[in-house]
């Protein structure tokens, strides 16, 4: 679809309003539009602020916080299809571990969500963390929010590092089909398919499909994915919108709990080295997730929005688990068989007003939400014995041995439900000064049921979740902020005597410096943060499978971000983050002092993107880009053990073969670094992805 570059402004600026690439663009465009070009630009389609988490709609450089925003073009450009290849390019975000390879883990600024349920994710601004959600595919993504600082305020469950959102693709008001298919390493294999249509003036459509398998790097673990996504969009008249999204996830993939460290080295034994038992099968992982919205608009500068989210899913199978690895080679192993079962139903209503009032600008939301969730646990376990170790040889490993029968451990009946009350109001006085205001208040009810022994156990806690920020802008090239912000996050499921977990609760501070010089070519943010946060979880020393409440930890440290763009497909966006986190008290003094797990002090990213002559027939584009990693402790008991640090890099080169076709040459991890991924002890090691290399078609009208 072909536009005057004077409207390129209005068609791309809600999805690439933050990214330090999409901002520098859009200065471009203009330039170009005053000279008189006309530029060829395709409308990504566009979604209303409510689906953001930032809840407002500013210019960078006075949006009191430090966001990173990564839109569709980026994830296209890159070449990535999960959402964990996005964190490396977020800055301040670090991979956890995945609980064998069940989902996309990890830690902002310091700190990680549950690391039983996988992460603090919100979809369109609903929470999509609670349950055994398999790893994220990026085909459904319009753009990856990071938001730094507590965002609990708006959205409710949060980290106060930061929070995650996820706006998905909506049905666009123009017909369009596209499809992109790919083979590569450790056969893999994809395809995608991305079609829609409007009916009539007032219907639009739109459905996602994705079909994926590999064989994995490592031996036996081969893996398949099915992801089918359909949209409608409804507007009867002017002001009034419906919206409904569904997205079906199946998922299975073998449950690897990886390498074992020997002697302290994570690499000691070959990445592809499979230390469970190939005859357990998969995993099996089945999602359902349906959003319905509707918006209307009350009057100028006013309208309401309600919207209703129902997610259910199942995580089946068994799986062999490192335990503990002997003095003579012999690994002791645990079977572990999962049955467990969840629904998630929640709401928002929400009053959004743009208004002017005594001098002053007013982007204003009020709202409640609600949800009610219930998960149904049954776990079965083996625990090997020096009689009975379930063992197998690390050097030199056979497969095939008689299973022990696992006795049933847990079976237990989580119910939750929560209520909350909230209101932001972002206020701009003159052009210098914007002050973001927030509150929210939560109440959450638990009950956590151990069917086994028909013993329950529940709780009520409530909380005020204040938020304040400013931004003093002295001139058009750069801007100062500070903010200040605390976070509540309850703790799903139970200790090892069957008790719910105190919730966590968090404090944060941040300030920093935004720039955007060169005529808006040179973006980028600095800032500075000092977040506590108590009753953080982690595992038992009693019993691995169990988790206890850690008590506080702190993180502080600095973040730099910048990007340069010549245009809206031709820059260099590169991170930089400083961590310091560590646990300042416990009920465990060994603890105390030591660092937290799979958190480097040291990390970064720079990613370039080069496309001259974008979608000229004949042309060609590149992009590349490293990705730096230092240090991190590989477990949460302060033992010593390190995981080492590692640099990988990425490149591509694009060949656009015809108008609607191109052709796509991807490596990742090029000169084959051997690294460890993430961990969850020494016994429990994930190895990173070696040299791959895939081979991309990708077709588009």
């Amino acid at each position: 679809m072909k536009l005057q570059t004077k409207y390129v402004a209005a068609s791309v600026s809600a999805a690439a309003m933050l990214t330090g690439a999409g901002w520098a663009g859009l200065a471009m465009a203009d330039e170009e539009a005053g000279a008189g070009a006309t530029t060829t630009v395709v409308v990504t389609g566009s979604r209303k602020a409510a689906a953001s988490i930032k809840g407002m709609d500013i210019e960078p450089l006075r949006l009191p916080q430090n966001v990173r925003v990564m839109d569709e073009q980026l994830i296209s450009d890159a070449g990535f299809t999960k959402l964990g290849e996005l964190y490396d390019l977020a800055g301040g975000m670090s991979r956890q571990n995945s609980f064998g390879g069940a989902w996309d883990a990890y830690a902002i600024r310091g700190f990680s969500g549950d690391i039983n349920q996988g992460p603090d994710l919100l979809i369109n601004r609903f929470s999509a963390n609670r349950g055994f959600n398999a790893r994220r595919d990026v085909a459904t993504i319009e753009r990856f929010e990071v938001l730094k600082g507590p965002a609990s305020a708006l959205s409710g469950k949060g980290e106060p590092g930061g929070s995650i959102n996820i706006v998905t693709k909506a049905p666009l008001n123009l017909q369009h089909f596209g499809f992109d298919v790919s083979a590569g390493s450790f056969d893999t294999y994809r395809g995608s398919v991305d079609t829609g249509t409007p009916i009539g003036s007032q219907i639009k459509t739109r459905l996602i499909a994705v079909a994926e398998r590999s064989d994995g790097f490592r031996d036996f673990t081969d893996s398949d994915r099915v992801l089918v996504a359909p949209s409608i969009a409804y507007e009867p008249r002017d002001g009034l919108r419906f919206l409904y999204q569904a997205e079906f996830n199946r998922v299975n993939f073998v449950h690897d709990r990886g390498l074992v460290a020997v002697g302290g080295d994570a690499l000691a034994l070959p990445v592809t080295r499979f230390l469970g038992e190939p005859n357990d099968g998969h995993i099996h992982q089945t999602s359902w997730q349906h959003q319905v919205s509707g918006t209307y608009d009350l009057s100028e500068g006013v309208s309401l929005e309600a919207g209703l989210a129902y997610r259910d899913g199942s995580l089946v199978g068994q799986s062999t688990h490192n335990r503990l690895l002997q003095s003579d080679g012999i690994l002791r192993r645990q079977l572990r068989v999962h049955d467990y079962n969840w629904d998630d139903l929640s709401g928002r209503l929400e009053l959004s007003i743009l208004k002017s009032a005594f001098g002053t600008e007013h982007q204003m939301r009020i709202g409640a939400d609600g949800f009610g969730y219930n998960q149904y646990r049954q776990f079965w376990r083996f625990n090997p014995t020096a009689a009975n170790p379930y063992g197998i040889n690390i050097y030199n490993p056979v497969y095939g041995q008689t299973k022990p029968v696992a006795p049933l451990n847990t079976d237990n009946h989580e119910d939750l439900t929560g209520s909350g009350l909230f209101v932001q109001d972002l206020i701009s006085i003159g052009d210098q000064w914007t002050v973001l205001l927030g509150l929210r208040y939560d109440t959450v009810d638990q009950t956590v049921t151990n069917r086994i022994n028909n013993t329950a156990i529940s709780q009520s806690v409530s909380k005020t979740s204040p938020r304040a920020a400013i931004t003093y802008k002295p001139s058009e090239t750069w801007s100062l902020y500070a903010s200040y912000g605390q976070s509540f996050r309850y703790n799903q499921g139970s200790d090892r005597f069957n008790k719910p977990f105190a919730p966590e609760e968090g404090e944060a501070f941040e300030a920093g410096a935004k720039f955007s010089l060169m005529k808006k070519k040179l973006t980028g943010t600095v800032s500075v943060f000092d977040i506590t946060k108590d009753n953080i979880l982690a595992t038992d020393p009693a019993d691995s499978a169990y988790q206890v409440a850690l008590g506080e930890a702190r993180s502080k440290g600095i973040e730099i971000e910048t990007t340069y763009s010549l245009n809206r497909a031709t820059y260099v966006t590169g991170v930089y983050t400083y961590v310091d986190a560590k646990v300042t008290r416990d009920t465990t003094a060994a603890l105390v002092g030591g660092p937290l797990s799979n958190i480097p002090k040291h990390s970064g990213a720079i990613f370039v993107s080069y496309a001259p002559a974008r979608k000229a027939v004949g042309s060609f584009n590149y992009t590349g880009g490293f990705v730096f990693v230092g240090d991190r402790p590989g477990d949460p008991n302060n033992s010593g053990f390190v995981l080492p640090s590692y640099v990988t890099a990425r490149a591509s080169i694009g060949w656009q073969a015809t108008e609607k076709v191109e052709l796509r040459l991807e490596g990742d991890n090029l000169f084959d670094k051997a690294y460890v991924d993430n961990s969850y002890d020494s016994v429990w090691v994930t190895p990173g992805t070696p040299r791959s290399v895939t081979l991309r078609l990708r077709y588009g009208m």
